[in-house]
């Protein structure tokens, strides 16, 4: 069945691709690749779930809820049903949005538990405005009249999880359900039937939702809509780089969360014990055409708290260091937004999004450039400064 699947897929990206048999691809994801990842699972949940109900909840956006089925489907951490929401611009550009809320494994818990503490709309800041006012000048939003799907996080498990944990200390029940996996497959066939001849599509994420939409959220994403489109993918603050030293977690994340399960068979480097930035640097060497950007402040104090990182200096050398060794590879598809002497988290869904700058350039210009893409599209590493 799994190869009959990944033949039907390759059939429909060569013929959305134009060419014919016997002709490799020239755009996007190659075809060794793509059978990896069919043959690693990324894809089993590919066409599983359809919304049960669809509501308009106001100001354009629309909630579709998923069918629990007895546990099977789309569900939060806890049991609870999960949803996502879109809304329709009328454009031919797509956000994908993957939203944040922390991570829990074993007798660790500070995650978001359920979806609806995470609907829609969400406050007018960021880019959920259509513009800033800064008193002297209105800024544009770059992405303001983009459709857009967005997706509560409430799996635990950075949208990358496929596993059920028994864990009696759990405060919110005796089972942890990390559907990542299911939940974000879902959340993605929701934007190809809501948004079919969406031609640009970012994949973007804050924090937990930053770290799943650099996991195998864009692979999902190539899957659906194909090698000719434009697909690029926003790390906001999800640190994907993690603390080698706190072996414990990693081993309980590893365990609870069971992704690694979903690496191909090539990525050498990819290990549910080591560095997560292994299936970027897989996906850019596989992936022609995809670029990728990636925001952070160097002292960020939740990400520091997560992965177990006390200093500045410390959590400074290891998101420069991991996130380096991508630009290095992949110059001009892999560009990092690192600001200094801030201990802030996220900017995409702040004010940030257009008062945080980096060597002078604003976020929101730098974000601009990178969807069009510009050659002022450049990667921005600030010289330290120490937190206040």
């Amino acid at each position: 069945m799994k190869k009959l699947t990944f033949l039907l897929v390759l059939i429909s990206l060569f013929i959305t691709n134009g060419t014919a048999w016997g002709e490799p691809t020239r755009r996007g994801l190659n075809p060794e690749a793509m059978e990896e990842l069919v043959d690693s699972g990324v894809t089993k949940y590919t066409g599983e779930f359809t919304p049960v109900a669809s509501t308009d909840v106001g100001d354009g956006w629309v909630k579709h809820t998923f069918d629990p089925d007895g546990g099977g489907g789309p569900i939060c951490i806890a049991g609870t049903p999960f949803s996502a929401f879109s809304k329709d611009n009328d454009s031919d550009n797509l956000l994908i949005m993957l939203q944040g809320g922390g991570a829990c494994w074993q007798d660790f818990y500070f995650c978001n538990i359920l979806a609806e503490d995470q609907e829609p709309p969400p406050p007018p800041v960021g880019i959920w405005a259509d513009s800033f006012d800064t008193g002297s000048e209105i800024i544009p939003n770059p992405i303001g009249d983009w459709s857009i799907v967005y997706m509560p996080y409430c799996d635990g498990s950075v949208f990358s999880g496929d596993n059920d944990v028994v864990d009696a200390n759990f405060p919110f029940g005796p089972v942890r359900f990390h559907r990542g996996l299911r939940n974000v497959t879902a959340g993605i066939d929701l934007a190809k039937s809501m948004f079919p001849r969406a031609n640009r599509i970012m994949v973007a994420g804050s924090s937990a939702g930053g770290a799943g939409a650099a996991a195998f959220a864009p692979f999902l994403a190539r899957f659906a809509y194909g090698n000719t489109k434009k697909i690029t993918v926003f790390n906001d603050a999800g640190p994907v780089a993690i603390n080698l030293l706190d072996v414990p977690a990693i081993q309980a994340r590893a365990a609870d969360w069971d992704f690694g399960k979903f690496y191909p068979a090539s990525c050498t480097e990819c290990d549910d014990q080591g560095q997560a930035t292994a299936i970027i640097q897989w996906r850019l060497d596989n992936d022609s055409t995809i670029r990728e950007a990636f925001y952070s402040t160097d002292g960020d104090a939740t990400n520091r708290f997560f992965l177990k990182v006390p200093t500045q200096e410390m959590y400074r050398a290891l998101i420069v260091s991991e996130h380096g060794k991508l630009h290095d590879a992949h110059p001009n598809r892999y560009q990092r937004f690192i600001r200094s002497g801030d201990d802030s988290h996220t900017a995409l869904q702040t004010d940030l999004f257009y008062l945080g700058e980096a060597d002078g350039v604003p976020l929101d210009v730098w974000t601009g450039d990178f969807l069009i893409p510009r050659p002022l599209w450049i990667d921005i590493v600030e010289d330290f400064v120490p937190l206040p």
